[in-house]
């Protein structure tokens, strides 16, 4: 994807017209969104509510609409809406018009970043993301694509997969490549280790913590919260991607636990550089929510991370496009 610059102004259609976006880009352009909704007023509930009733006119957005509409009613009461140029609504359904723009244009993995950086710079929990196919549906069905209404509604199987190896061997990058293959709707939700860190820091993504703050404490109160998040993302149904390094077996065990206790299909994927790329690739970064050094990574070579038993090992000290078939591979193998 080729990086071009990404502002307030522009329309997802505009920037996609150019050629494509990268990572960094997108998350620009997600970061306007959620600052123009934060400025808006607060909207009429109950008229954004009847709207969404009015627009359900499919058999497959009844349904949807009646299994969301708890989650709907609790989202107005929690003030999720905003008084937007489209009308009052839901800031999520605003969103969804950005997203089934890309999705219109064949850009599923783009329009997954951004649902994924919404929600990782301005949390919605984990109902907010399932209202996501409803959402999309209903833009979809007003832009006259009736096949695109059905396709985002499509059940899609519930799943755990976990991303995990040492700082700079590419976690993130692969999970974002993957995150529109698995799920529903928007794809699966990508939760990284690095920006709950953050988060629970009170810091946006990209602030860097002091090596300080990198405690084993705050290690134990991340993974928590990573797992409290993906524990209920797959309570509703979705797909969870999680992009950790998962150093400790007892992490990675803590992982397949939860998939086993709501009995859906876990996959660990364990990423393998040598020690000289991965310094490469970490003292490459910018503008990145993870504060390794080249100095943790060395660090990192030298502690053992046990037993990989039932984890997929996969080199990525080759091209891309030789690493993303073989990691799909292995998801098609653990449906």
């Amino acid at each position: 994807m080729a990086a071009v610059a990404a502002t307030g102004n522009d329309s997802p259609e505009v920037l996609l017209e150019q050629g494509g976006l990268d990572a960094s880009a997108l998350h620009r352009f997600t970061d306007s969104i959620v600052s123009s909704h934060a400025a808006a007023p607060i909207g009429d509930g109950a008229a954004f509510l009847a709207r969404i009733e009015r627009l359900a006119t499919g058999e497959k957005q009844r349904r949807e609409w009646s299994r969301q509409l708890p989650h709907l009613e609790r989202r107005s009461r929690a003030h999720r809406l905003r008084r937007l140029p489209g009308g009052d609504q839901d800031i999520l359904f605003d969103l969804a018009a950005h997203l089934i723009a890309m999705l219109r244009h064949g850009r599923a993995a783009e329009a997954n970043i951004v649902a994924n950086r919404y929600l990782d710079v301005a949390p919605q929990g984990a109902t907010g993301w399932a209202t996501l196919p409803l959402f999309l549906s209903l833009h979809a069905a007003e832009a006259g694509d009736a096949a695109l209404a059905d396709a985002v509604l499509a059940p899609a199987p519930s799943r755990l997969v976990v991303i995990g190896g040492l700082s700079g061997t590419g976690k993130s990058t692969l999970a974002r490549l993957l995150g529109a293959r698995l799920g529903r709707g928007a794809g699966a939700r990508v939760l990284r280790s690095d920006v709950f860190r953050k988060r629970l820091a009170g810091l946006a993504p990209e602030t860097r913590l002091p090596p300080a703050h990198y405690t084993r404490h705050s290690d134990e109160e991340t993974y928590e919260a990573l797992f409290e998040s993906a524990y209920d993302h797959l309570a509703c149904g979705g797909a969870v991607i999680l992009d950790a390094v998962f150093m400790s077996r007892s992490e990675r065990d803590v992982a397949e636990a939860i998939a086993f206790r709501i009995n859906v299909p876990f996959t660990g994927i364990w990423l393998e550089a040598p020690e000289r790329d991965r310094i490469a690739r970490v003292g490459a970064r910018n503008d990145d929510a993870s504060d390794a050094t080249p100095e943790v990574v060395r660090e990192q070579s030298r502690l053992s991370v046990g037993e990989l038993a039932g984890w997929h090992r996969m080199r990525v000290n080759r091209p891309l496009d030789l690493i993303v078939p073989a990691a799909r591979a292995v998801l098609e193998r653990r449906r």
